[in-house]
């Protein structure tokens, strides 16, 4: 949801009062090729970015890193040790820094036992990474609780990262789950000034080519508390628009735009490249800099991650695959296609997947990650807020939670980003009040990207209370706080805290809870807890 339309609804509304995990984590290792011998090993080089883990199995994960100042393709050594002083190594391998990747390095790990800690590090001939902690999943039986962090909506220049250093410290998070927007392809937001983006040939933020966000990445994950999340806990990540140009579709720009000079919904910046161009940038980059390995010749994303008997989560691309948005991305205003029987935000071929890994799926519950919002918000009664949500894709959202209902699938919960507002409600086979309950939403407050009243004074502003007067689904709205949830799932109950920063205008601030939820297993109503 791009700041332009948080403008426009705010005024509208005061003026109205690697890899896809196709069958799980395993299958990312059939994407992985290992190092050549005749590549040489690299002598020197710095990990300026870190180390990450990603989508973790029963078996292992992906293991990321990067290496600067490498004058060629090269190979670095990868251990990993039951104990954070590699004195116990069980595994050590030779990694591949590939020069087309932008020396990013990453290598799919198994044979390890699950449910163990284990630790990580690369290191060149003379120089070391920082090192890394990795926990596989528990057994596929396991009834253990899952808990996950979950996260999105990362602007750099907003704010300083307080949240992430909380989410670095959370305790026995089985993964994090990051619903989109890690990077922001251009300037939105002005925060405090040690966090200018100067990426680009402009200096400007504005980021088009691959060269441009590779830049662009590694200007985020120099940060240092970034790297202590990465270093924490395995990573499972999603892409939204940001990843590559605000309020995108499919193969082509927000449908509002009309010239195709300029980027980001007609704005001031002159479009260098081709849309495509753009976008393959965009996904190229993604696929370097996160630890997952790319299918070979594809760039699907969507999948599962098996959490045991407790719960799975359901990934979803809400972006490369839909149909523009209706009535130009209209905001605030009532729209007469946002139910047409032909608009896709998942694509048949994705959509008919996940119906069939819903109804299959045994796990307790059913986590899905969504880049936008399933429950209808309204502005008013009958205006929707955006029609790059779901609310403009009501036939689709209609069917899948009506097939929901149909087949019994119980225990569904939607794990939402984009709309850096914290919201919790009850999701209906119509978005909204008149259908039949069939799961719950929790929307996460952004790491830092403002919301609709960033600096309002209160938690609950008369603002707030109109659109929940308007909404009676949901239940719980702060337009206003920042953060990230933290969810557990046991086989009674599913367990919801947001967990904000005082403040993401200075270096170091301190996190708690604002708000926490539970739903019973079996039921779709949320409770404060």
């Amino acid at each position: 949801m791009s700041d332009q339309s948080r403008r426009a609804f705010l005024a509208g509304s005061v003026a109205a009062a690697g890899g896809v995990l196709l069958g799980g984590p395993e299958a990312l290792a059939r994407g992985f090729r290992a190092a050549r011998p005749a590549v040489p090993a690299a002598r020197a080089g710095g990990f300026s970015l870190g180390v990450m883990s990603g989508f973790p199995s029963t078996t292992g994960a992906v293991l990321w890193t990067r290496v600067d100042d490498l004058p060629r393709t090269s190979t670095i050594t990868l251990e990993v040790a039951t104990d954070r002083g590699f004195r116990r190594v069980v595994q050590r391998r030779r990694v591949r820094a590939s020069a087309v990747r932008d020396y990013t390095a990453r290598s799919q790990v198994t044979g390890l036992r699950p449910g163990e800690e284990y630790f990580y590090r690369f290191h060149t001939r003379t120089t070391d990474s920082p090192v890394g902690r990795l926990r596989t999943l528990r057994p596929a039986d396991s009834a253990e609780p899952v808990r996950i962090g979950v996260l999105s909506c990362q602007s750099y220049e907003a704010g300083y990262y307080t949240a992430i250093a909380g989410l670095a410290a959370e305790p026995d998070l089985d993964l994090v789950l990051h619903l989109g927007d890690y990077i922001y392809e251009h300037h939105y937001y002005d925060g405090p000034a040690a966090r200018r983006d100067t990426t680009g040939p402009g200096r400007d933020g504005d980021v088009q080519t691959l060269d441009e966000f590779r830049a662009k990445y590694r200007l985020y994950k120099r940060d240092p508390n970034l790297q202590a999340m990465h270093a924490a806990h395995p990573f499972v990540p999603i892409w939204d628009d940001h990843e590559v140009e605000d309020n995108y579709a499919g193969t082509g720009p927000d449908s509002i735009s009309r010239s195709p000079a300029k980027t980001e919904n007609d704005n001031a910046y002159p479009r260098r490249v081709s849309f495509a161009e753009r976008r393959r940038a965009g996904y190229l980059s993604y696929f370097e800099y996160q630890p997952r390995v790319r299918p070979a010749g594809d760039t699907r994303i969507y999948g599962t991650v098996p959490l045991g008997a407790g719960a799975t989560v359901f990934l979803t691309d809400q972006r490369q695959y839909r149909t523009p948005q209706p009535c130009h991305d209209a905001i605030v205003q009532p729209c007469a296609d946002d139910h047409a029987p032909g608009a896709t935000m998942l694509g048949a071929t994705q959509k008919a997947w996940f119906k069939d890994a819903l109804a299959r799926d045994t796990a307790t519950w059913k986590l899905w990650a969504s880049e936008v919002m399933l429950m209808g918000w309204d502005s008013a009664p009958g205006v929707p807020l955006n029609q790059d949500g779901w609310d403009g894709y009501g036939a689709e959202r209609e069917e899948i939670l009506t097939h929901v209902r149909d087949r019994g699938i119980r225990n569904l919960a939607v794990l939402t980003g984009d709309i850096h507002t914290y919201v919790a409600g009850t999701l209906t086979t119509t978005g909204r009040v008149g259908g039949t309950p069939v799961a719950t939403e929790f929307v996460g407050g952004s790491v830092t990207s403002l919301g609709l009243e960033s600096t309002a004074a209160a938690p609950l502003t008369p603002f707030s209370q109109a659109l929940l007067a308007t909404n009676p689904h949901i239940s719980y709205l702060d337009t206003r706080r920042r953060g990230y949830m933290v969810v557990e799932a046991t086989k009674a109950q599913l367990s919801v805290r947001f967990r904000s920063p005082a403040s993401i205008l200075v270096p170091e601030s301190p996190v708690s809870t604002s708000a926490a939820f539970t739903v019973e297993a079996g039921s779709t109503a949320v409770h404060r807890a």
